[in-house]
């Protein structure tokens, strides 16, 4: 390994910094690319993504440049398996290697495809490659047959004049690029979960109160329904005297064990056949207090009723209805999920189906209401 000097030592450890700061995944390639750049300079820098079966290539780019044209995107792709990286694959997996370290100058011009159409345009004569991979990957056959895509860099320089300084600065900075850009992957799923919760949190409605029964956070969703339920206009976030008044009725029967039962019972209020159902959770430690506000359509749970199920599997069918699976059912009803499956079987035997889909159908068709509501599997 080369020896670095102590202003390359200095650098590395400031961009090691940095790429621990990017939490977008969606600039992280551009990002990355100016941080690499800083330590390896190359012409034209390359964050790339390859899926390995099909050899299709994505790339990004630096700001500054407009990015390949449709004819050196095709002759990428098309002949990416005469690239003597991908040539000597899976070594060049395992840390940073160069186009030079495999074919001469020579061997490299008489490649027809790779060379004549793709890196001769870009007047390119070596390649740095580096790829983001775990340091314990999955062998090559493995990666193969996961549909796996393989994230990296490559850059480019008109002559071959890539030291081995470069390649010491990139394989110390590998591990930390691969860190860096799994926790981009693991921000945005992150991201993307808080947003589905929130969601799920309006659709639902939650209102949050502190140990006094002042409201803390409301969801709009619950304002909409406060004032549809409730014969007193309420204001902004205060809940009606009627609800204030349950609240306190209910947290002062989960301070005693006897009443435990009665203090899980929900409030449950209909309008113009809905039916607003409202739970009280104590959130742990016990500091503050959950309204959970959930409306259905009484209508359709009544209906349901002419089909000779029992009142546990009405509920059942209604819910499945409504989109939700066999684990947001037992959520629902505070049951097993695997009780649900058997409600479910016993669902689909006494209306003669077999699917969740046919079941739901059925159940439209004899209701008479098979236009009216979107089909759920």
């Amino acid at each position: 390994m080369e020896i670095l000097s102590s202003d390359d030592v200095q650098k590395l450890n400031h961009s090691i910094q940095q790429l621990y700061t990017l939490h977008a995944l969606d600039t992280f390639g551009t990002n990355a690319l100016s941080i690499v750049s800083r330590l390896v300079p190359s012409d034209l820098p390359v964050f790339h993504s390859t899926h390995v079966r099909t050899r299709q290539i994505s790339s990004t780019f630096l700001p500054n440049f407009p990015g390949f044209t449709p004819e050196l995107e095709w002759a990428a792709n098309r002949y990416s398996g005469e690239h003597p990286i991908t040539q000597h694959m899976p070594q060049t997996l395992a840390g940073v290697y160069k186009v030079s370290d495999f074919v001469t100058q020579e061997q490299l011009h008489r490649r027809a495809g790779i060379y004549q159409q793709f890196l001769r345009p870009l007047n390119t004569e070596d390649q740095m490659f580096l790829f983001l991979l775990n340091p314990h990957p999955l062998s090559w056959v493995k990666l193969l047959q996961a549909e796996a895509n393989l994230v990296g860099f490559a850059l480019h320089r008109p002559q071959r004049n890539f030291t081995e300084r470069d390649r010491t600065v990139l394989n110390l900075l590998r591990p930390h690029l691969y860190q860096a850009h799994r926790n981009a992957r693991k921000y945005q799923q992150l991201q993307q979960n808080i947003n589905q919760l929130q969601q799920s949190l309006d659709c639902l409605g939650v209102v949050t109160l502190d140990t006094q029964g002042r409201v803390k956070s409301m969801a709009p969703q619950v304002s909409v329904w406060l004032e549809t339920y409730f014969k007193k206009p309420t204001c902004s976030q205060q809940l009606p005297d009627l609800l204030r008044s349950w609240v306190e009725y209910r947290v002062n029967c989960l301070k005693h064990p006897n009443n435990l039962q009665q203090a899980c019972l929900p409030l449950r209020i209909q309008h113009a056949e809905r039916e607003l159902v409202i739970r009280l959770v104590i959130e742990p430690p016990g500091d503050r207090y959950l309204l959970i506000f959930e409306e259905r359509d009484l209508y359709l749970l009544n209906s349901l009723e002419i089909l000779g199920l029992s009142d546990r599997e009405t509920e059942v069918l209604y819910w499945m209805m409504q989109g939700k699976d066999n684990k947001a059912i037992a959520m629902q009803l505070s049951i097993h999920p695997g009780t649900v499956r058997k409600h479910l079987e016993n669902i689909y035997s006494k209306l003669d189906v077999e699917s969740r889909t046919q079941a739901i159908a059925q159940a439209l068709t004899k209701l008479g209401l098979l236009n009216s509501l979107p089909l759920s599997r």
